[in-house]
């Protein structure tokens, strides 16, 4: 097959990843609406320690797994986690508080008249957002928590929709950046590549408006179960995950979450039809890969075809090798120079400059046999 492998190493720092100067705006205002938690949400739940040690940073953003939307409707998802002590959640009358309640409470000290668009609850956090209309639309959900401790063991509990539910808004960090440490244990750059497969897979889900795939906790999940072996080719790693996801899923199609393995699998069914659809994707995928073992597609024009298909790279990959085209080019029509100038009996200057036209001819070695006088001298 092919090395595209520059390409899409290329592809996916340029237009998969997200770039840090965006990723410093969504963690702005992901610190703009902390601080204005820690200023108010006291005044709504009077006797309420809180400042930043209480939030727990979630979801792809921690984890470095955030990728760039390729349609308009799309948006960014920032999630956050509020963890506040259960003995000050209390009302005025010394009763406790529901979880509706304090995600009432969380939600009303969000408010601010800067706002297009007030904060709202939603189902298990409360939601606020931004840049409702361009390719920079996204929101910053903080899921709320109250803490305690049963036995000297401490105790995390979410307001879900249906009350208090006991869920650890650390434990997904924790098992993937150790899983990344764990691989780039074993081999350099395992868990690094573990990253990019996960977001190139992404991608590869995100890049049709019909498709309908599982989302990115599941999708991390699978990479995670079916990573292959480091590789210097990212197109035939890629190629390989794609083949052991396609083993996987025609075994099962139940998707577990291996931070949590005591906890029911994610997936709703046996059979999940989004799923049913990723399965029938990734076969589709091969068979467009199985293309370029012929001989005859052994170029980069077909492999330029086949993963544009893959990636739906808007046009990446052609400018990507129209560039190199011309940089060929411009190195061939240097060495002509040069040659041109020999042919002519153009001479090198003190300077390394070759002839009248300018043309630098660089210092260089003979290692042919060499011939010494009875001095032991070299000439």
């Amino acid at each position: 097959m092919f090395d595209y492998s520059e390409r899409i190493e290329s592809f996916r720092e340029e237009k998969v990843r997200l770039s840090t100067t965006f990723l410093e705006k969504l963690l702005a205002h992901r610190k703009a609406n902390r601080d204005r938690l820690i200023a108010r949400l006291p005044d709504y739940i009077p006797g309420l320690t809180i400042n930043e040690s209480n939030f727990k940073p979630q979801g792809s953003v921690a984890v470095r797994l955030v990728i760039q939307t390729r349609f308009e409707e799309e948006e960014y998802d920032i999630d956050d986690g509020l963890v506040l002590a259960k003995h000050e959640l209390i009302d005025e009358y010394g009763n406790a508080l529901s979880a509706d309640e304090v995600k009432r409470r969380v939600c009303a000290a969000l408010q601010d008249e800067r706002f297009q668009k007030q904060p709202e609850i939603h189902h298990n956090c409360v939601r606020v957002f931004y840049s409702e209309t361009d390719e920079e639309k996204h929101h910053v959900d903080f899921a709320v928590y109250r803490r305690f401790f049963v036995d000297n063991e401490k105790v995390r509990e979410l307001a879900g929709e249906n009350g208090w539910n006991i869920s650890d808004p650390t434990q997904v960090n924790f098992w993937f950046d150790n899983l990344v440490e764990d691989q780039n244990r074993k081999h350099d750059g395992c868990g690094t590549q573990l990253r990019h497969l996960i977001q190139l897979l992404k991608r590869f889900c995100r890049s049709r408006r019909g498709w309908d795939m599982p989302n990115g906790m599941k999708l991390t999940m699978l990479v995670a179960e079916c990573q292959p072996a480091y590789g210097d080719r990212i197109d035939n790693v890629f190629r390989s995950l794609l083949e052991k996801l396609d083993d996987r899923l025609t075994n099962s199609k139940v998707i577990r979450n291996l931070a949590h393995p005591e906890r029911p699998a994610l997936t709703r069914t046996l059979a999940d039809q989004n799923v049913i659809d990723l399965h029938k994707r990734i076969k589709e995928a091969l068979d467009q890969l199985r293309k370029l073992d012929s001989s005859s597609a052994d170029n980069v024009e077909s492999a330029r075809v086949t993963w544009d298909w893959i990636f739906q790279s808007d046009g990446f990959f052609a400018a990507f090798d129209a560039e190199r085209d011309a940089e060929a080019k411009e190195k061939k029509q240097a060495l002509l120079e040069k040659a041109a100038l020999v042919g002519a009996g153009a001479r090198t200057s003190q300077y390394g400059v070759l002839g009248a036209m300018g043309v630098q001819n660089l210092p260089h070695r003979f290692y042919g046999p060499t011939h010494f006088n009875s001095k032991g001298s070299r000439r």
